[in-house]
């Protein structure tokens, strides 16, 4: 077989260049395509067969799914979950391969697929209107192909052609990840690594308070300790089984001590509150928060004038709709009443929590 080399290095050469491969890829060929993060063999479903031939993939082992936008993924997947709306959010057109229930519930359980972030590849999907099958442009074992001539050197002579879009962007594999419940698996790390992409998928919940050293630090060390308890696993595992607490403050210096009083009533609970910096609200904040709990109405009033775009999501601590004072200056007491507040607030805030 004879491989043609198919030049996108400009507008005219990609129009040119995605024309020719949408004809091939609906004759049932296979196509080396420029993507963002390595060169892909790109294939219809129909020609699946052909696809695993060039790959010299076993059978059985899936393939992702290509396609243009989101939309277009949703037709094809699951994407309800809360963890997975916030990582194609993030991260799609990009380096992420998400795998989900399939939706038509024929075949395989499960699919993986990616938006690619590539612009070749994306006119490609867009102009072709359907999904293609997608993989990276090697033989089964061999190292992933950076550019048009790593492809040709594996390549040639098995597929008949091979768009060179230059050398790829990111040179690293689209990382790989799927949900159990809220808790995000990850497959295979690739640009997007495991830290990044398990904050981004995690249901954050923030406190705020005033100056972020009493009333909210306190609410966030509870949450965490409930919450690790309610999933039966150590304190600093959280965030791998898909939650992250913090608090800031309307009015807050950064870097203040949690008050003595609040590291003293939490050490009661062998809760340490001594790590603790505070900090001020932000609209990033704001804006990562899936729950946003304030301590009094003046708080939620102040939000309204940070950022009024994502203030909506906040509401009170305080499911009656009371208002927790302030204890700093009222001693212990005042102390321990606010904690005890804050703590059956959560009580009845938790099973909507976890």
């Amino acid at each position: 077989m004879n491989t043609a080399i198919l030049l996108a290095r400009d507008a005219d050469s990609m129009r040119a260049a995605v024309a020719t491969a949408v004809a091939a890829l609906r004759r049932g060929e296979v196509v080396a395509v420029p993507t963002e993060t390595v060169y892909g063999l790109a294939a219809l479903p129909s020609a699946e067969a052909a696809l695993r031939g060039a790959k010299g993939r076993d059978e059985g082992k899936p393939f992702t799914w290509a396609v243009a936008n989101r939309e277009s993924a949703a037709a094809l997947i699951d994407l309800t979950g809360r963890g997975a709306r916030k990582l194609v959010a993030r991260y799609w057109p990009g380096p992420l391969t998400l795998v989900a229930p399939r939706r038509d519930g024929t075949g395989a359980e499960t699919l993986g697929v990616r938006v690619p972030g590539h612009p070749f590849a994306l006119e490609l999907l867009k102009l072709l209107g359907e999904p293609l099958l997608l993989t990276s442009a090697n033989r089964s074992g061999e190292p992933d192909a950076k550019d048009a001539s790593e492809v040709a050197a594996a390549l040639g002579g098995r597929i008949p052609w091979i768009v060179d879009g230059g050398p790829a962007q990111l040179g690293q594999a689209s990382t790989v990840v799927s949900f159990i419940g809220e808790r995000a698996v990850i497959h295979r790390e690739g640009l997007i690594d495991r830290a990044m992409l398990l904050r981004t998928a995690a249901r954050y919940v923030l406190f705020v308070c005033s100056g972020n050293t009493c009333r909210s630090p306190m609410a966030e060390a509870l949450l965490r300790t409930k919450w690790t308890q309610r999933l039966g696993i150590p304190a600093d595992q959280l965030l791998s089984h898909g939650g992250v607490v913090g608090s800031a403050g309307t009015g807050a210096e950064p870097g203040m001590e949690a008050s003595d009083e609040a590291v003293e009533m939490l050490a009661e609970r062998k809760i340490d509150l001594r790590r603790h910096r505070s900090r001020p609200v932000t609209v990033e904040l704001l804006k990562q928060a899936d729950d946003l709990f304030t301590m009094t109405t003046s708080h939620l009033r102040a939000l309204r004038q940070i950022a009024p775009e994502w203030s909506g999501k906040a509401q009170l601590l305080d499911p009656t709709g009371r208002d927790i004072a302030d204890p700093i200056g009222g001693g212990p007491r005042a102390y321990r009443r606010c904690l005890e507040e804050i703590e059956r607030c959560l009580g009845e805030r938790l099973p909507d929590l976890v």
